[in-house]
Formats: structure tokens, C-alpha cells, sequence
């Protein structure tokens, strides 16, 4: 290979920065999926499956789940020994997925990014995750914060962390990757001035809000007003519904399918529409009474009964 060969990561840095620059999602569209294309997309994530206990189901049962209800994709990031185990391999998967008419929109990389001496452990595991990212054809990274250390107030915990996020948002867009801070329960960022925080001290340019509904609101936050807040931020959701009063640490208990919990959605979507925001939205559900199935078609009913006619 001669000097001004590219190798293929770098080729995928150059194409996917390029589509950034311009605006443009270098994962599915309207060719991918055979759909007219939309300003907003729907997926749900893999977990709810995957994490089903009365039995085990496969990943062919979670994508014709999501196929029969009209679902654009399924947030699925592969845990480690995860392919091996079911059988599967990245290119067998983009096949179930390309048969479905699905993608992948998102991975989730969580670490502890305030501990200086994990940093080259944790650019090594984002690293995987954009290649893993680039091979699907998708651009977000969901960060998930660590759980608040020991002896440091929260808030340092977040100055802390800033600046390796707003350097791994760099080192990702470098790679045409954008990631998304996603407050989350039982971590160092859960509450409206923690999230306010870590936005605070990190560079817009490279560091969005991978907001959940459900979380956010069990942690005492008005979601209608963060969104309206924080809208300039907003690159990615994950929509749960859930009921307060939360009790640390479980919040299973607490979730709900959408539209039967406490979170205003009609109020969401009529701020997303005032924002004119184009991306994904992902269902969550951590946890269900009912079957995957039953859930994935209860919540997906209330999307296209109730939010895709307020914005879609």
C-alpha cells in the first residue's frame, strides 16, 4: 500500500466527519429503510429483550417484535461475549436487520470518567464502540455517567469529568460519532442542576443531552422544561414513562410503558416540533410487567396513536 493510501478506519473517519459537516446522518435513511423519511425516528432498546427473565429471547424475536409495529430500529449494543454466545456476528445481524427493515441508531458506553488513571481504558472501549458504530451505518454514542465516587461531592465529581467528555466528543466527531451525556439514576448525574452542570462545563461543539424521560423525571426534573432548556443540546432520547416517588436504588418498579405513567409526552413533542428536531428517539423500557412483545406494542401504540400526530 503506497503513503497516500487511506487505511479503512481513516476512510470512515473522513467520510463520516464529512457527513456531519453537512448535516447528515450516516445512518439509515429513507434508501435504507424503504420509508418515506422522517424528521423523527423510532427505535427501542434490545435490553428489553435481552433482559427478559421468564425466558430467553432471541434477537429474530425482538426485530419481527419491532417490525410488526413499525419501528425504524432497535438500540442494540452488543455486551462482551454477547455475538459469541447467541451465535452471531456483526455482519449476520446487519442481515436480520436489512430482512426487518431496521438499523441501529446508538451504542451505550458508560466508565468512570472522572478517574484519570482509566482514561486510556475508556478511549480504547469508545474506540470499539465507533468502529462497532461505523459498521452499522450509525452516529450516536450514549454516555452513561459513573456511579458518584466516594469522598467527592458530586459536583466535582462532574468538573472532573468534563474535560475527558468534551475530549472524547473531539476524538468521536473527529470519526463523524457524536455522543450524548444521559443522566441516568444511581450515577453521579440524575438531577436537572447536575445535568445542568456537566452541560455547563462541557464544549457544545462536541458534547450533547442523550436525555431520558424516565429517569429525569424520577429523579425529581420537570422533562418538558429540560427539553425546552437544553434543546440546543438534545442529539438523541430515550423515552420511558414512569411514576414517582422513586426508592433508591430499584427503580424498576417505578417504569411504565408509555402513556401510562407521569411523563407529559404530549408536552415533550410539542417542544421537540417548536425546536424542529430531526433524530432518534428511543423507547427504553428497563422493566415490564407484561411480554417484551405486549410492551414493544403498547408503547409503539401510544407513538403512533397520541405522538406521531403531534410530530413526526
Amino acid at each position: 500500500m503506497s503513503s497516500t493510501s487511506l487505511s479503512r478506519r481513516e476512510l470512515m473517519r473522513r467520510l463520516g466527519g464529512a457527513a456531519l459537516a453537512l448535516g447528515m446522518s450516516p445512518g439509515a435513511d429513507a434508501a435504507q429503510t424503504g420509508r418515506p423519511p422522517r424528521r423523527i425516528r423510532w427505535a427501542a432498546g434490545w435490553l428489553l429483550w435481552r433482559d427478559f427473565r421468564p425466558r430467553t429471547l432471541s434477537l429474530e424475536e425482538a426485530l419481527q417484535d419491532l417490525k410488526d409495529v413499525g419501528a425504524d430500529g432497535i438500540e442494540f449494543t452488543p455486551r462482551p461475549g454477547e455475538l459469541d454466545a447467541a451465535g452471531l456476528t456483526i455482519e449476520s445481524i446487519k442481515r436480520l436487520l436489512g430482512e426487518a427493515g431496521l438499523v441501529v441508531p446508538a451504542h451505550y458506553l458508560s466508565g468512570p470518567f472522572h478517574d484519570p488513571a482509566k482514561k486510556a481504558e475508556i478511549f480504547a472501549q469508545a474506540q470499539e464502540k465507533i468502529d462497532s458504530l461505523h459498521a452499522f451505518g450509525a452516529r450516536n454514542m450514549v454516555i452513561g455517567p459513573p456511579a458518584a465516587p466516594a469522598g467527592v461531592s458530586r459536583m466535582a465529581a462532574i468538573r472532573t469529568m468534563a474535560p475527558v467528555l468534551t475530549e472524547l466528543g473531539r476524538h468521536a466527531r473527529s470519526q463523524g460519532i457524536v455522543i450524548g451525556i444521559h443522566p441516568h439514576l444511581n450515577t453521579v448525574i440524575e438531577t436537572a442542576d447536575e445535568t445542568d452542570a456537566v452541560l455547563k462545563h462541557t464544549d457544545p461543539k462536541y458534547v450533547g443531552l442523550a436525555l431520558d424521560t424516565g429517569h429525569f423525571h424520577l429523579a425529581g426534573g420537570d422533562v418538558v422544561s429540560v427539553v425546552k432548556k437544553h434543546g440546543s443540546r438534545l442529539n438523541y432520547l430515550h423515552f420511558k414513562d414512569a411514576v414517582r416517588p422513586f426508592t433508591r436504588p430499584d427503580f424498576f418498579p417505578n417504569i411504565r410503558e408509555l402513556g401510562k405513567g407521569e411523563v407529559d409526552f404530549p408536552g415533550v413533542m410539542r417542544v421537540l416540533k417548536e425546536l424542529g428536531y430531526q433524530g432518534w428517539i428511543d423507547v427504553e423500557q428497563d422493566f415490564t410487567t407484561m411480554t417484551p412483545g405486549e410492551s414493544c406494542r403498547t408503547s409503539m401504540g401510544y407513538v403512533r396513536d397520541v405522538l406521531r400526530k403531534i410530530y413526526s
